[in-house]
């Protein structure tokens, strides 16, 4: 049987099998929680037929809030045992498989697309 959300939010989820991660629900796949991992604390749920999707915050300071989704489905997680601050301090959670490989050509071009377009004024003037 699933989870029950109200048992869930503000808690650390462990996952029991490796777990696809989406930006969206039903939307693209972004990486994976891998068996054993735990998770970000549980803020929210989106409810859709059939479905229960909990949401985790991935928001990087100064920059656009994000969040990241999972479907639950039974025999995928178990919860943390203690409520709110977990038995697994975030601070020291293992490493999450979230962000797909080759983010870093991402930075490099988005580096070189400002770099082109600073180019670009300053040789207007």
């Amino acid at each position: 049987m699933p989870l029950n959300v109200n048992q869930v939010l503000d808690r650390y989820l462990i996952a029991l099998e490796d777990v696809p991660v989406y930006n969206f629900p039903n939307g693209t796949r972004i990486g994976t929680i891998n068996k054993g991992n735990a998770t970000a604390r549980v803020y929210s749920y989106v409810q859709k037929p059939g479905q229960v999707w909990f949401m985790f915050d991935y928001t990087i300071p100064g920059t656009t809030p994000g969040a990241y989704y999972v479907l639950d489905k039974d025999g995928r997680f178990r919860i943390s045992q203690a409520p709110g601050n977990a038995e697994i301090n975030p601070s020291s959670l293992p490493s999450v498989d979230v962000f797909p490989k080759g983010g870093d050509k991402i930075k490099t071009f988005a580096l070189y697309g400002i770099i082109g377009v600073l180019a670009l004024l300053l040789l207007k003037k």
